[in-house]
């Protein structure tokens, strides 16, 4: 957030109020479904936005490189851990390819 403070203020802040007053108004709808773009188009007047442009490379930890038939994925820590512990297969979304941990030390 040190990096973002400006933009993380001016998006993530009325992007997560929104969440709560849709459950206020609402109840339990889908996350970001028409209420809550309603929401902040509306009211808070942004876009309905559900992914950041924040640099985070400076809080980013380890990746683990994984293929598929077509490109190169660089996933979390955490992916890779269920990937490794728990037998998830995680696909690739353009190819619907298997993703492939890439191991390094063989």
């Amino acid at each position: 957030m040190q990096e973002n403070t400006d933009e993380f203020i001016r998006q993530v802040v009325p992007h997560e109020l929104a969440h709560l007053i849709v459950y206020q108004m609402f109840g339990r709808v889908k996350p970001h479904g028409k209420e809550w773009q309603l929401v902040m188009n509306e009211i808070f007047k942004l876009p309905a936005d559900t992914c950041h442009q924040f640099d985070i490379k400076n809080v980013q930890g380890k990746t683990f490189e994984y293929r598929c038939a077509c490109q190169t994925h660089f996933l979390t820590i955490r992916r890779h851990n269920k990937i490794m512990k728990e037998n998830i297969e995680y696909l690739c979304k353009k190819c619907r390819g298997k993703l492939v941990f890439v191991d390094d030390e063989e």
